[in-house]
């Protein structure tokens, strides 16, 4: 019976650590591919963006391109 216990822990400890390491994966993957294409001031290309952003707090809005290519920028309404 312990011995079930302990197998049935570490089944649960493993896969909860690989759950960890696929959502780390995925922002990492996710961030690297916004920063590459300049796109945190347009909506989200895809699922996985989506899915970063609502989970890192990032969103375009109050965001305004031109303010970042260094124009004088008016605030943006959606």
């Amino acid at each position: 019976m312990v011995g079930l216990m302990v197998a049935v822990i570490a089944i649960g400890v493993s896969l909860g650590a690989g759950l960890v390491t696929g959502v780390f994966a995925m922002v990492a993957v996710a961030v690297r591919r916004e920063d590459r294409q300049h796109s945190l001031t347009r909506p989200a290309r895809g699922m996985a963006a989506r899915g970063v952003r609502r989970l890192t707090g990032v969103g375009t809005r109050d965001v305004a391109p031109s303010a970042i290519w260094g124009q004088r920028a008016e605030r943006v309404q959606f």
